[in-house]
């Protein structure tokens, strides 16, 4: 006998069999073999009616609303498949798929969000989130814990809004500056910056402004001299936002302001980089994730990457768009939306900036 006939022969048995068998709990096994027998089978509609018919007997049977939210998200019935996968966490907290339910929970209620829905996206409740700033080592560098975040945003690269987990790992409080890079020259023989044979470089009033004109190779160079290297874009975007979930800025929601960053031309000097640490620092310790200059990442750089990323300590694409890597944070002539924690943006990494009008630097992690 073929195995669903078999199985339909049982079912049939034991409803028969029961006193009372329109609810009888000891359906449930056959009736869910059944249904997913019928799905297999291209059978949708009536696999649907039978874990539903499930779900009246028991309402916290898990696996079912596992499978039917599985069902309604392939069917974009975003509402129902919302709902279901929200059950089955309530219900099953420490199910060895709650990362990836979890992100698919939270893909559903941004795009809910989008439509105006008012849907709430789940706090996973994971960063680090320390009750005091961490104080940095004798180079600048803080140790920040790992632990699981939402990454990414609303604009098409920054799509989709996923779990991710970093590592524990340490990045500088500050954005590398002039004295620091020019210590690093007199000590390697690395090429200074072209713009700093000009006449309006001046070390002793611009020593503390973050270093600039700098390509990728540069960055890594500077990291590599202090046995370092430079951020993941899953590190710096951990760190930027410092146990704030989906929160835009560093510092929250609240729209920026000049005590807040150095972005769209607010102070109009002739060097327009501002001294590192001229703002308060995020939750972490860490001072200028957003304005002042771009910071490169170590990441080649792919507008769809984030579809198809891995969720565990991601390294990037093995190859960037047009050979581009990643920048972060935004600069001193950016608007807001360029300061979000999420904004991504990429970089020929041998591209150098306009001398005084520069804008590319980096920090280094380790």
């Amino acid at each position: 006998m073929p195995t669903r006939l078999y199985v339909t022969f049982v079912f049939l048995l034991g409803v028969v069999a029961s006193a009372n068998a329109q609810g009888d709990p000891a359906e449930i096994p056959a009736r869910y073999d059944l249904a997913r027998m019928s799905l297999e089978d291209g059978e949708v509609y009536y696999a649907e009616q039978q874990f539903l018919k499930i779900l009246k007997i028991d309402p916290k049977h898990a696996p079912t609303h596992l499978i039917l939210g599985r069902l309604y998200h392939h069917q974009k019935r975003n509402a129902n498949a919302y709902r279901h996968f929200k059950t089955y966490l309530d219900l099953s907290p420490e199910a060895p798929d709650k990362a990836t339910v979890r992100t698919l929970l939270n893909t559903l209620a941004e795009s809910l969000n989008a439509s105006g829905k008012g849907w709430v996206v789940i706090d996973p409740s994971t960063p680090w989130r320390p009750s005091v700033p961490p104080q940095p080592d004798e180079l600048g560098f803080i140790s920040i814990q790992g632990g699981t975040f939402l990454m990414g945003g609303t604009f098409e690269n920054e799509k989709p809004i996923r779990l991710v987990t970093v590592s524990d790992f340490e990045l500088l409080d500050h954005e590398v500056t002039n004295t620091e890079y020019f210590a690093f020259t007199k000590a390697t023989g690395h090429p200074s910056p072209e713009h700093w044979r000009e006449d309006w470089f001046w070390m002793s009033e611009f020593g503390t402004h973050p270093v600039v004109n700098i390509t990728y190779y540069d960055a890594e160079a500077y990291c590599h001299y202090l046995d370092a290297r430079l951020p993941t874009e899953a590190e710096w975007e951990y760190a930027c936002r410092a146990g704030r979930t989906q929160a835009k800025y560093p510092w929250g929601d609240d729209p920026p302001d000049e005590q807040k960053a150095n972005y769209g031309r607010i102070f109009k000097t002739p060097y327009p980089t501002r001294a590192v640490k001229s703002h308060s620092p995020n939750a972490y310790g860490l001072y200028d994730m957003a304005g002042n200059v771009w910071e490169w990442c170590a990441d080649w750089y792919d507008p769809n990457y984030y579809k198809n990323a891995p969720t565990d300590n991601p390294k990037g694409p093995d190859k960037g768009f047009d050979y581009q890597h990643t920048r972060r944070g935004g600069q001193w002539q950016s608007s807001p939306h360029s300061l979000r924690c999420a904004r991504r943006y990429g970089g020929e990494p041998s591209a150098q900036d306009n001398g005084s009008m520069a804008y590319f630097g980096f920090r280094c992690a380790r």
